[in-house]
């Protein structure tokens, strides 16, 4: 199977770390982010498509072609303008079938992208959030099945928050872009995955484990806490 994993982001709320440093590519307790995110890929993941833009050569340089057992492909995404057309720079060089997605500058436990690999449908990792006004929110059905994908709600719903780790399938490609709502000027892939769920089923499955590096206190606990 294929992973991708979205590392094409600056991080300018992280400067000065990024000032010479894509986000994904922060060290956090003595290892980037995004090589902690290799380290912990399923066994079933043979290649990665990295979609990389600011600072790519350091994303490169550091991984080469290969990482350890894992093939490493590059696709570069030029312009900014959202997650959903930072995947489709992917859509090249993906096989027809399932694929697992990621986000290069979010923690993730081994445990959840085991399961969500094995899940045999489209599946969506979410965890339970206390501020859903900062996330896209899932909203489930009777049997968990995502039902819609609501971004940054003001009054939200809900609180499971999707942690933008997919088990996702090539059809996803046939859907026409549309741009955001939410954030002017972007395609956001939690939009469009909310449009594409009015016509397949996917499956909820909530992670153990999840932290995300947005802010410099972030890094500080994440050093901590992996430092234990």
């Amino acid at each position: 199977m294929q992973a991708v994993i979205l590392a094409a982001g600056e991080g300018s709320r992280l400067r000065p770390f990024t000032d010479n440093l894509p986000k994904p590519m922060v060290n956090v307790s003595g290892k980037p982010i995004l090589e902690r995110t290799l380290d912990i890929l399923p066994d079933e993941i043979e290649e990665v498509v990295l979609i990389v833009g600011y600072k790519k050569e350091k994303i490169i340089e550091h991984f080469g072609d290969e990482y350890r057992r894992i093939k490493i492909t590059y696709a570069e995404q030029k312009e900014r303008k959202g997650t959903y057309d930072a995947l489709l720079c992917a859509e090249p060089f993906l096989k027809k079938g399932f694929f697992l997605l990621l986000q290069g500058d979010e923690l993730y436990h081994p445990f959840d992208l085991k399961r969500c690999v094995e899940s045999e449908e489209l599946a969506a990792l979410v965890i339970e959030t206390e501020h859903p006004e900062r996330f896209g929110i899932c909203i489930p059905d009777e049997n968990d099945y995502v039902v819609k994908i609501i971004e940054k709600p003001t009054d939200a719903p809900g609180n499971l928050a999707s942690i933008g780790a997919f088990l996702l399938h090539t059809d996803i490609f046939k859907m026409s872009k549309f741009a955001s709502e939410a954030i002017p000027g972007e395609y956001v892939l939690a939009e469009h995955i909310s449009k594409w769920v009015e016509e397949v089923k996917m499956k909820m499955i909530r992670a153990t484990f999840w932290y995300t590096i947005s802010s410099h206190e972030d890094v500080y606990i994440a050093d901590k806490f992996l430092g234990m």
